[in-house]
């Protein structure tokens, strides 16, 4: 089966090698590797890992159990890292040539690249509190709201704030372009 792992680790050289070792004896055999963030001495990596399901919970405990190494999240694979850059450059030129409404692309684009087990439009009336582990960002008069089992990274947010800025730019630039004729 194929999962993902997110872990904290130290940002130094071999921690890494650390990590990957620790999921080698542990029966995995590791696919993919994406840092998702690193600051103040520590990184953030999510790791695709192919692992036999008898052998999952033994991954977790050895992960657990490794000094340095923190396991924030494991869980069902949606894809290697370099799928979602494919789609999200897909959904991109959809939502700049009209082919997918800004609103679409916020929620195809937001959710695919956070890996968001929910992203939908809500009014503020009726939207969750934000938290680590949900996002809110202001889309017109309403919220995207992004969900998932574990916490956003600022760096995660700050990329979601763009591409609903860009999402909103499109339909700035959909509306004029229409006007105008």
């Amino acid at each position: 089966m194929e999962v993902m792992l997110r872990c904290e680790l130290p940002d130094r050289p071999g921690a890494l090698a650390l990590l990957a070792g620790a999921v080698s004896h542990a029966g995995g055999d590791i696919q993919a590797v994406d840092v998702v963030e690193t600051a103040g001495g520590r990184a953030l990596d999510d790791l695709v890992v192919v692992v036999e399901p008898a052998a999952l919970q033994g991954l977790v405990d050895r992960l657990r159990s490794t000094e340095e190494i923190q396991l924030v999240h494991a869980g069902p694979s949606r894809g290697h890292p370099g799928d979602a850059i494919g789609r999200f450059a897909i959904s991109l030129e959809a939502l700049l040539t009209g082919a997918m409404t800004p609103e679409g692309a916020a929620i195809a684009l937001v959710g695919g690249l956070l890996r968001a087990d929910g992203v939908e439009l809500a009014s503020p009336a009726t939207a969750p509190r934000q938290g680590s582990k949900v996002l809110l960002l202001g889309f017109d008069h309403r919220l995207l709201v992004a969900r998932r089992a574990y916490r956003f990274t600022d760096t995660e947010r700050a990329r979601a704030a763009a591409i609903v800025a860009v999402c909103l730019a499109a339909r700035g630039r959909g509306q004029s372009a229409s006007s105008s004729e």
